[in-house]
């Protein structure tokens, strides 16, 4: 890996979601070395749950699973207020090519290729972790100058000035 990607400084809370062992072992791997913790899940029911109970900062989600799919736990994902705005990036096979579009239909980030080029992998997921805390600023930034809106609104004393000799003194 080179020195630039590896030292990147985008360090997440990364859900790895695959029934493939040895895929999920590598995504975890790469993932790691980077730097990020990662969270592993071998089918989409504990996807859904570990994405509820980790708030993780990115869910690398298969497509293909057995039981609940990955395009089933990107619609729970997104539908659920705490974990809507979970980064999602899904990973195809071949035989799962035309799933693309209905994955990005149902909330999907990004997607990969099976088999993962390890290089794209790193890429991709610097690259919405990036895009997630630009995000994450604003949203900051927003808050912060929304609050200063509402305390120049909050009504100060007015303070009167009596002129000598005004009946009121």
């Amino acid at each position: 890996m080179t020195a630039s990607l590896a030292d990147a400084p985008c360090r997440a809370r990364i859900l790895v979601v695959d029934d493939e062992p040895a895929v999920r072992a590598l995504e975890v791997s790469v993932l790691a070395e980077l730097g990020h913790h990662v969270i592993e899940a071998a089918n989409g029911q504990d996807a859904v749950r570990l994405a509820r109970e980790q708030l993780p900062d990115l869910i690398l989600l298969d497509i293909m699973m057995p039981g609940l799919s990955g395009i089933d736990v990107c619609k729970q994902v997104r539908a659920d207020k705490r974990t809507g705005d979970i980064r999602i990036i899904v990973v195809y096979g071949a035989d799962a090519k035309k799933n693309l579009e209905e994955s990005i239909l149902a909330g999907a980030d990004d997607f990969l290729g099976k088999p993962l080029d390890v290089l794209e992998l790193m890429v991709r997921v610097r690259s919405i972790l990036r895009v997630r805390n630009v995000q994450d600023q604003d949203r900051r930034l927003e808050a912060y100058v929304k609050n200063l809106h509402s305390i120049r609104k909050i009504k100060k004393p007015s303070v009167r000035t009596i002129q000598p000799g005004h009946p009121s003194t």
